[in-house]
Order: structure tokens, then C-alpha cells, then sequence
């Protein structure tokens, strides 16, 4: 488990370096003000996602550019404009943040090879 502690973040960038199985999440963090914390960063290797229309699992390459603010507690200003991920804890779960990203983007919609171009009506 790879552990920051928000309070150790300031205005030099902190760069971190997280592999997890096939997946590497590196990148830095830099504090911005208050309890607001820029991520900048990459997710690169292969993740397995199923078809939407035929449920084969596929194996896929992973390049993802990220770019969000993190918040140390819960936000009461109004940054509506800011993709923010509040935590609750004074450390930040840099495994949790890749995971949860992962998990964004396999929840996209995802065509193999053999379905692209089809639509489901066509399937059935």
C-alpha cells in the first residue's frame, strides 16, 4: 500500500511511482491551497474488460493522462468547476486513487475487435 500524507504535500512538486500487477500509476502532487492538492499523472499498461456486446474479456493497453484536485476532508466552498476527490483520512491511498480510476474507466463503453460497429439491436 503506497501512503502520502497530505500534510507532507507543499508547492514543490511530489513525485510518486506506484506499480500495481500490470498497472503503473506515476505522476506528481503538488499543494494548490487550503486542503486542495493537484494530481497530475499517468496510468499506463494492460487492463481486462469485457465487450459490452459480447462479454469476451479482452485485453487492453492503458495510456491515461489524469489531471484532478484532491481535497483533505470533505469541501464546503463551492468548486464546482474542479473534479475533486475528497478523502477522509490524512493520508492519501495512492493504490485506492488508481483503483478507483481503473474502475472509471472500464465503466466505459468497450467494443472487441469482432463487435465494433455493431449495435446491440443488431446482436439480437
Amino acid at each position: 500500500m503506497t501512503l502520502i500524507p497530505f500534510k507532507h504535500l507543499n508547492s514543490i512538486p511530489l513525485e510518486f511511482d506506484v506499480i500495481v500487477g500490470n498497472l503503473t500509476f506515476k505522476g506528481t502532487l503538488v499543494h494548490k491551497k487550503g486542503k486542495i492538492a493537484q494530481l497530475n499523472g499517468t496510468i499506463s499498461g494492460i487492463i481486462q474488460m469485457p465487450c459490452d456486446l459480447c462479454a469476451e474479456i479482452i485485453e487492453r493497453d492503458l495510456e491515461e493522462e489524469l489531471f484532478f484536485y484532491i481535497s483533505d476532508g470533505i469541501i464546503s466552498e463551492n468548486e464546482d468547476e474542479l473534479d475533486i476527490v475528497e478523502i477522509t483520512t490524512p493520508m492519501i491511498d495512492m493504490e485506492e486513487l488508481l483503483n478507483s480510476e481503473v474502475e472509471l474507466i472500464k465503466s466505459d463503453y468497450f467494443c472487441c475487435p469482432q463487435c465494433e460497429g455493431k449495435t446491440l439491436e443488431q446482436e439480437f
